[in-house]
């Protein structure tokens, strides 16, 4: 059974505004439909975002009653964009968290409208988890696992930044790019990371991922996520903690999506060196 957590985001820069006047684009490799997955079920099971220049809400639809009740507002959500800080200082708002979550349902296709002001920046992430996906194979660990593994801890630095386009991945940055210190042959846990400034979302992905994004927010409210992760799994009490083989390192990549243009919120990976695979047997 082929576990996979799946993070993907949509977009719209300059916006018509109006009420529910405009429709969030999937950003590029990203996608609004669910996989076609056979056995098992799936769920959203966090989603956060921002309108970066005024408030905004936005509503999750899709074609099933019992996934967001009905397609015309389905789950309607408020973006309080200018609170804490401002236009441009926000990053991020939680919009549904653990351990809380949205079933969804193979072959079904989000849609995400939302009502802004003209010309805003919206730019709303999400993490699907599924329990059985053919064709991709996460390496996932439990907390408990993970501490009776632990090794050493260490921080990690990685620098990606944001499109110049507001809401769009930038340029993917290897996560040896900036720090060289994983040992090849040790296994590390992500248990989350730390930012020097706001961003709407970071993303991680690699051979354990299944090349899939997996992410956290970095806004205001949710600026230290050291151990984002690590809450994720606790919350479902399920394996939903990434985990990297140092030999790998520049297979992995960090990707920077944000409400405003080319930020670069310096990203300090929060990792548990481990002396064993915590995934399997």
């Amino acid at each position: 059974m082929p576990h996979a957590l799946v993070l993907n985001s949509a977009s719209k820069a300059n916006t018509t505004g109006g009420t529910f006047g405009d429709v969030l684009a999937a950003n590029s490799g990203d996608s609004l439909a669910i996989a076609n997955f056979i056995n098992g079920g799936a769920r959203i099971v966090k989603m956060w975002g921002i309108d970066s220049d005024a408030v905004a809400e936005l509503a999750l639809t899709d074609t099933r009653s019992d996934s967001v009740h009905d397609p015309q507002y389905g789950v309607r959500m408020n973006i309080p964009a200018l609170v804490p800080g401002g236009a441009a200082l926000v990053g991020s708002h939680d919009l549904i968290d653990s351990p809380s979550n949205i079933p969804v349902y193979a072959g079904d296709t989000l849609v995400f409208t939302v009502t802004t002001s003209n010309a805003d920046d919206v730019l709303v992430s999400w993490m699907t988890e599924y329990d059985d996906l053919p064709g991709t194979f996460g390496q996932f660990a439990s907390w408990e696992r993970v501490q009776a593994l632990r090794e050493t801890t260490i921080g990690l630095r990685c620098a990606p930044v944001a499109s110049g386009t507001a809401g769009l991945y930038g340029t993917a940055r290897a996560l040896n790019a900036d720090d060289t210190r994983l040992t090849g042959g040790k296994y590390y846990a992500v248990l989350g990371w730390t930012l020097q400034t706001v961003a709407t979302t970071i993303t991680i992905k690699g051979p354990s991922t299944g090349n899939n994004r997996v992410g956290l927010p970095g806004g205001a409210l949710t600026l230290d996520t050291t151990m984002g992760f690590v809450q994720l799994s606790q919350d479902f009490r399920k394996p939903l903690i990434p985990v990297l083989n140092g030999y790998d390192a520049a297979s992995y990549f960090l990707e920077c999506a944000d409400g405003e243009a080319s930020t670069s919120p310096k990203v300090d990976l929060f990792m548990y060196q481990l002396s064993a695979n915590p995934v399997g047997p």
